[in-house]
């Protein structure tokens, strides 16, 4: 249909004002007025490189006069007039042909004007069409792995070739790894990044995948820890187990209600209960010792010990709804009582953790809290990191030292508090051995919520968390890193899918790395600990660089 009414009127209106002029003289020339007959074309689909047919458009002049330099011209990529009789003059009334095709030099939409000149006001049209190109994957490395276009909606289990509609596709594997990619692939981040100007044939030529190997708990486990030699010891609910860096177990003990186990020096494996008891077992899994001194009600007791032996254990007495104090107890390897510290400094004295250095000296986190007698609600009142002696003499406290820590074993310590928001980020901050802050850096836009942070042996500082969805009211993929200490940056992030093997919820309860420098990550499948179940799984020590 012509897009002519309003011009017809505008031509009428011009005729109607000569015929009712006195004059000639008094005449104004109507101005020139030039159109396309239609407003926009869609070319469809076209794959890269081809030509589709030509479309017809009709400028027609409307104006009562000849227009003298009539000019068309595409502004745009991908379209080409390939004939035109529209060349300057254009008498009154009458029209000229513009044919046009569209020749996609890259896949995706395209969109461009024809432009008609020669009058005050331009009339253009809308040329629209979308390029096609495609992707061939020539070979797999069998069926470990899938080829995923990147945000396209679409994957490759065997060798296929797909239709692209983007100007630029980046293929990755599922599960992620270690692909080595073969073909018209450049490699960016270990996915195979493509320019869609044409046909692109890749390979998939070899895989190796981020995960070692995993295995399935009932329960999330507690605590895990590497020993020297590389073999993994983990505290879950009702048992200690012992297993080879290939997940062969080697023993397992019955353990009461223990919240948490550390390893020494020497491999052997410290196991706190809910009451506070310390059992110490040797490599072998022999119960050597038990502590005497307990709690009277059961509570998430804290515990840390040195590379030599030295123990501490951080008990939380009292009761919730009237008071509660924390006491600290450092024990000897011989399990005889060294020294004992109590902390009563308000209503409520909470723990946020404990951890010592290599050379036994022990650091403690808490806070207080008062409640208000007309309210009834919390009031803070401070948060600390406190540096202790072997002996038990403080050595310096840190206000505000955020809700998680870690220490080296030069003694220097690492806190973080959070920003806020599910991808918020957190203030790292980092003191010395000497108690002085020597920097604070904001870390923006972390994948989710961190829940905990551990050196290993080596110094690689581990953190971990999970993300937060629909509004932070959900619990998604967990997730774990190694911060970059010399650019104060968090590295490559890697993700732990739930159960079926995508989404979550996932939970990260425990990071540690071998000496290898694999990574050793537990957690458990749920929201709710305990409620579907955990896992044990070892990643590729590559995965905390993301270098092949």
């Amino acid at each position: 249909m012509l897009r002519k009414p309003l011009l017809s009127l505008l031509l009428s209106a011009s005729v109607l004002s000569a015929a009712c002029s006195d004059s000639d003289d008094e005449q104004k020339p109507a101005p020139a007025v030039l159109i396309i007959d239609r407003e926009a074309v869609d070319f469809g689909e076209m794959e890269v490189g081809q030509t589709s047919p030509e479309h017809l458009f009709t400028v027609r002049n409307a104006s009562p006069s000849a227009v003298e330099s009539v000019s068309v011209k595409v502004e745009g990529s991908g379209f080409t007039i390939v004939a035109n009789t529209c060349e300057r003059f254009l008498d009154a009334g009458m029209e000229c042909e513009v044919r046009v095709r569209f020749a996609p030099r890259l896949a995706g939409p395209s969109e461009a004007r024809l432009k008609v000149e020669g009058a005050p006001d331009v009339d253009s049209a809308v040329l629209k069409g979308m390029g096609v190109g495609y992707v061939e994957v020539r070979s797999m490395p069998g069926a470990s792995a899938h080829v995923v276009a990147e945000g396209d909606g679409w994957s490759c289990g065997e060798p296929c070739k797909v239709a692209v509609r983007k100007a630029q596709v980046t293929l990755r594997t599922a599960p992620a790894g270690f692909p080595t990619w073969g073909g018209d692939c450049t490699v960016v981040a270990g996915g195979c990044s493509l320019v869609i100007d044409g046909t692109k044939v890749v390979s998939l030529e070899a895989f190796e995948s981020l995960l070692w190997w995993g295995a399935w708990r009932s329960t999330q486990p507690r605590s895990v820890a590497v020993s020297a030699g590389g073999d993994i010891v983990v505290l879950e609910v009702g048992q200690l187990q012992r297993l080879s860096s290939t997940g062969q177990l080697l023993w397992s003990v019955p353990v009461g209600s223990g919240v948490k186990m550390v390893l020494d020096g020497a491999s052997n494996a410290y196991v706190v209960d809910s009451y506070g008891r310390v059992t110490r077992y040797d490599a072998n899994g022999q119960a050597l010792w038990t502590s005497s001194e307990a709690a009277e009600n059961p509570r998430g007791h804290d515990l840390a010990v040195s590379a030599s032996g030295q123990v501490y254990v951080l008990l939380s007495l009292g009761n919730h709804e009237l008071a509660t104090q924390l006491k600290l107890i450092a024990l000897s390897p011989q399990v005889a009582e060294r020294w004992s510290l109590v902390f009563n400094e308000g209503q409520f004295n909470y723990p946020s953790g404990l951890a010592v250095n290599s050379q036994g000296e022990v650091y403690l986190a808490g806070s207080v809290h008062n409640r208000d007698a007309t309210s009834g609600q919390s009031v803070f009142v401070k948060s600390y990191l406190r540096k202790y002696s072997v002996e038990g003499a403080i050595r310096w406290e840190a206000q505000d030292a955020g809700n998680l820590f870690a220490v080296n074993a030069e003694g220097a310590a690492s806190t973080l508090t959070p920003n806020g928001g599910p991808t918020g980020g957190f203030t790292h901050r980092w003191i010395g051995a000497n108690g002085i802050t020597q920097w604070n850096e904001v870390i923006p836009n972390v994948p989710g919520v961190v829940t905990l942070k551990t050196f290993s042996p080596s110094g690689t500082l581990l953190i971990g968390g999970h993300e937060l969805l629909a509004g932070g009211t959900e619990i998604g993929r967990g997730w774990f890193s190694a911060m970059n200490l010399t650019t104060r940056a968090l590295g490559q992030v890697t993700y732990v899918e739930g159960s079926t093997g995508a989404g979550g919820p996932v939970r990260i309860s425990g990071l540690a790395l071998t000496p290898t420098g694999h990574v050793v990550v537990t957690g458990g499948f749920s929201a709710i600990r305990d409620q579907d179940g955990g896992f044990i799984r070892v990643y590729d020590g590559r995965v905390l660089t993301g270098v092949p």
